[in-house]
């Protein structure tokens, strides 16, 4: 159901900026939109009528977000963040519908409107019983089986539905994710003529775009999607789905699978991941952040490695990398930090040096915490 948006709320306590958001709306549309600069105020004019969507600031973790939901539960939230290269915490994954950067405003906020219009409005988990249910199915059974799958970094979510309806979903995503998911595959699979099927999609929050690839598992609208990184090969997507869609089958059939490892040995697996940082010599201006973010992109895809954290800062590059198998910490860090600095010089004239000597890498998939950056930000490693 696509949502028709007339009545917006902007929690926003810098007006220029609130100034700009509402001229803006107002040449794409007549809204009806209403300005307050706190939680409190947004909150009792909640109370006085519903509105169809809310711009609120990245603040105070996901705080905004439960006050305003106390109030008005299916309100659509859109964040807004001042710059691009502001990381938004994970913490509001399945939680909004949109993300708006302030310097782009003029740029997207049209497409994060149509966003908001198009997609369905994103359950928050502890309401996931009331859309997993099916009559004929055990949806335990479901989860389990997805349970047993081996996802890995690049597989990283299983999801199972039936049309637009989420049924079950193993991995990283939220519920509200898996959801939304469910609902993007399913809305057009009645007019595809295929059995599998490519597609990307953006969650709001998530880090780039979501590689999906679904497949039927059989005449009646039930739909397998691996959730992947964009990196990941189609041939590996396609085993995996085959593999996994037989025991899917035989419970939609009625029949439980043995408890065994569904998907097998991951050959991709097999890869070790490395969190790296080094720091710039000099402030980097904000000029390079997006090339440098870009060369680093081409030097993994040419060098058969997987991004999965790209973080440049005025005063660090943090990455996580996967890496090809016989390949270390100490070849990837050479790879990606003096791999940039030669590009950056050759493609934009610059003669001067970016980094500074040394680097600090651990294995890991995750990207360090702050506290662990600090420290190397600090002291000479």
């Amino acid at each position: 159901m696509i949502v028709t948006i007339r009545h917006i709320l902007i929690l926003e306590s810098d007006e220029t900026f609130a100034v700009r958001l509402v001229r803006a709306l107002k040449k794409i549309d007549s809204f009806t939109v209403v300005v307050v600069p706190t939680v409190k105020e947004a909150c009792l004019h909640l109370v006085q009528g519903r509105q169809d969507l809310a711009f609120i600031p990245v603040a105070e973790g996901a705080k905004i977000i439960r006050s305003l939901r106390a109030v008005q539960p299916d309100l659509r939230l859109v964040l807004v963040t001042p710059r691009a290269e502001v990381e938004i915490p994970e913490t509001y994954a399945g939680k909004v519908q949109g993300v708006l950067i302030k310097s782009l405003l003029n740029v997207e906020l049209t497409a994060v409107l149509r966003q908001v219009e198009e997609r369905p409005y994103l359950i928050p988990p502890n309401e996931q019983e009331a859309i997993a249910q099916h009559p004929s199915l055990d949806t335990g059974l479901l989860t389990n089986t997805l349970h047993q799958a081996n996802l890995g970094r690049l597989i990283h979510t299983a999801v199972f539905s039936h049309d637009v309806q989420l049924l079950a979903h193993w991995g990283e995503l939220t519920g509200s994710e898996a959801a939304a998911i469910a609902h993007f595959v399913g809305r057009g699979w009645a007019d595809f003529s295929g059995i599998s099927r490519v597609q990307f999609f953006h969650l709001p929050v998530r880090t780039g775009d979501q590689l999906l690839y679904t497949q039927s598992i059989n005449e009646e609208d039930y739909l397998l999607t691996l959730v992947a990184l964009p990196e990941t090969p189609i041939s590996e997507l396609r085993h995996q789905a085959r593999r996994l869609g037989r025991k899917l089958a035989n419970v939609v059939q009625g029949q439980e699978p043995p408890p065994t490892n569904l998907l097998g040995h991951n050959r991709y697996d097999d890869r070790t991941s490395y969190a790296i940082v080094w720091r710039a010599v000099a402030p980097l201006p904000s000029s390079l952040h997006i090339p440098l973010r870009r060369v680093l992109g081409r030097l993994a895809v040419e060098n058969a490695c997987i991004l999965t954290h790209t973080r440049v800062k005025v005063d660090m590059v943090h990455l996580v990398v996967t890496c090809p198998p016989g390949r270390d910490s100490t070849w990837a860090a050479w790879l990606f930090k003096n791999g940039s600095e030669q590009i950056i010089q050759q493609e934009y004239g610059i003669m001067a040096r970016l980094w500074e000597t040394g680097y600090y890498a651990v294995e890991s998939d995750d990207p360090l915490a702050e506290a662990e950056l600090n420290l190397f930000l600090e002291k000479e490693i």
